[in-house]
């Protein structure tokens, strides 16, 4: 199954993107091999993939600025028939991120100008089905999702920064963000169903309260894993969870495929590469 219509909630940027042998250490001088910009932040990763599926979107979270790189993200999201009516235009700085590639595809990222930002609220989400949200936008949320009834809308969380005391369906997380303390707090305390721990091209876990299952992804090379996690978390916000394992297998092939070749998965290429990823009871 898809849904309708899903709302990509949270950091909407411009990324810079350099790619370098390795991040230079306190003091440093280096030269980037290449560099590229592209629109990117959460809410415009998962929001770009799920239009690229079919699937009505729309994207929500900070404000952006009257510059021209606030401009360079709304031509990208007009262009893109992505849903941008509800963002904050405001005579600020635009807010970037700043991402160093190092010859192994792991990045370092640096952001900034969020200090500044307004947020948008959620008084339209229920003209979704579903709704994604970020690790970063969350103080600013926080109260609503914990007073709201929203059990009526598919919840997927992408990344943990902040204590999760609201109820969420999936949280997409890497292992090196939440231990497996707080990890089977969460869904003791059922705040969370299902979650979904991730570790670059290593095995993910998949855990509920009924027990876990070991994800294996196909073997590749990373190139570039920025945006991984947030297509993985997109393929789950996206699809639902009528059937757990598939939309689970095909969620890590996204990302596989993001992290492998740095381009946008198709979900032919995701069906194709999700027979190579290997699901065992643990």
């Amino acid at each position: 199954m898809s849904y309708k219509k899903v709302l990509s909630y949270g950091t909407i940027n411009p990324d810079l993107m350099y790619f370098v042998d390795e991040v230079p250490t306190a003091g440093g001088d280096i030269r980037s091999n290449d560099y590229k910009i592209r629109s990117g932040g959460t809410a415009i990763n998962c929001a770009e993939n799920i239009k690229n599926w079919g699937i009505e979107t729309s994207v929500m979270g900070n404000c952006i600025g009257k510059d021209p790189l606030g401009e360079y993200l709304l031509t990208y999201l007009k262009e893109c028939n992505i849903g941008y009516e509800n963002i904050i235009i405001r005579d600020c700085l635009t807010p970037t991120c700043s991402i160093y590639i190092d010859s192994n595809g792991e990045r370092t990222i640096i952001s900034s100008g969020y200090d500044h930002c307004t947020w948008s609220n959620l008084n339209q989400i229920r003209d979704f089905d579903s709704v994604i949200i970020d690790r970063y936008s969350i103080k600013y949320i926080r109260e609503y999702l914990k007073n709201e009834d929203l059990s009526d809308i598919f919840l997927t969380q992408a990344g943990y920064d902040e204590n999760i005391d609201y109820k969420i369906d999936f949280l997409v997380v890497s292992k090196d963000e939440i231990d497996v303390v707080e990890a089977n707090r969460l869904l003791n305390e059922e705040l969370v169903t299902w979650i979904l721990l991730t570790s670059s091209n290593l095995p993910a876990r998949l855990l509920s309260k009924d027990g876990v299952v070991e994800i294996t992804p196909p073997d590749f090379k990373t190139i570039n894993s920025t945006g991984a996690g947030d297509v993985t978390a997109a393929y789950i916000g996206a699809h639902g969870i009528e059937d757990i394992i598939t939309t689970t297998k095909n969620a890590c092939a996204a990302g596989a495929i993001v992290a492998g070749t740095s381009s946008k998965p198709s979900l032919e290429k995701i069906e194709e590469i999700a027979k190579l990823v290997e699901i065992k009871p643990r």
